[in-house]
């Protein structure tokens, strides 16, 4: 399934420290993310969503992270 924008993939770095962050029974902010964006779909497309550092990032299938929106809400 094709993003709805055009995200750029975080770096290695970043994406191991997501998924470890992820793993986290409470980490899942997928709810937040669709209230945020007012979508359901948009967060349909991701596996999981996390806060980190001030951003919300969203994995997709494949495994990749993307940085969805920064900043304080």
């Amino acid at each position: 399934m094709a993003h709805p924008c055009e995200l750029e993939r975080v770096s290695e770095d970043l994406r191991t420290l997501l998924s470890e962050e992820a793993s986290k029974p409470s980490a899942d902010k997928r709810d937040a993310v669709a209230g945020l964006m007012n979508s359901e779909r948009f967060v349909a497309s991701y596996e999981a969503c996390v806060w980190w550092d001030g951003c919300y990032y969203c994995q997709d299938a494949k495994g990749d992270w993307y940085c969805i929106r920064c900043g304080f809400f």
